[in-house]
């Protein structure tokens, strides 16, 4: 695995370091990082690079939830080094898995794998459900601006996104008033494509906000057909 070691002092993990490194992980200890995460002064996108984070036991457990709290949540596991029995608590805190400061080699083998698997497993879960989601999109004869706007509010939820957040993402410009009236145009067209199956819009717009999908839609995702049965129009 890939995994940040976060600590306040990095020559105090030079042993646990060592023992990661034995087991064949890659293994980035920083406490700069900690710093530039409390300060909120850390771009948070170098992060996804590592597949576990380690909170070493010489950070309280308010400072991790903290650090926490403004890492993008994925497939990312979290660690907890601390003391036998503190893991008592397991089920009231955010930590994938307690590694246990007396752990030997083999334990912490135990500890990494277990949760190297089951990321494996998340991680095949989303990619199973990606190609589903696309194979849908296909199914509805959308053209490719119009897809790739429905598939980035598909992965927004129930989240409004602002019009300047779809133009960066998806025309890749600064959100001039020639691309939000592109914008405009393709949402007006998925619109007129989709609206005899919804009976409404199936991307609508929240005035002052930006945009969102009708819960319809995820309906449709969900069970792979209009709840009416209809023909899609082409």
């Amino acid at each position: 695995m890939q995994l940040l070691l976060l600590t306040k002092v990095p020559l105090y993990e030079e042993n646990f370091e060592h023992q990661l490194k034995q087991l064949g992980n890659e293994v980035y200890c920083s406490s700069t990082i900690v710093t530039m995460l409390k300060k909120n002064s850390f771009d948070k996108s170098f992060l996804t690079q590592f597949e576990g984070i380690i909170f070493s036991e010489t950070l309280y457990d308010v400072e991790a939830y903290e650090i926490i709290k403004q890492i993008p949540q994925g497939t990312i596991k979290f660690f907890r080094r601390a003391t036998e029995g503190t893991n008592d608590t397991e089920g009231s805190t955010p930590f994938d898995a307690w590694i246990p400061l007396n752990a030997d080699l083999e334990r912490l083998r135990e500890i990494l794998l277990l949760a190297e698997l089951s990321s494996i497993a998340n991680k095949d879960a989303a990619h199973a459900q990606q190609i589903t989601v696309k194979q849908k999109l296909s199914d509805l004869n959308l053209k490719l601006k119009q897809k790739e706007i429905v598939y980035y509010l598909i992965q927004a939820g129930e989240r409004t996104v602002p019009r300047e957040e779809i133009s960066r993402e998806i025309w890749e410009k600064a959100p001039t008033k020639s691309v939000l009236a592109s914008l405009s145009k393709v949402v007006s067209k998925v619109n007129e494509k989709l609206g005899y199956e919804f009976g409404d819009e199936a991307i609508q717009t929240v005035w002052g906000q930006g945009y969102r999908l009708n819960k319809k839609f995820f309906d449709y995702l969900d069970t792979g057909h209009f709840e009416d049965q209809r023909t899609l129009i082409r």
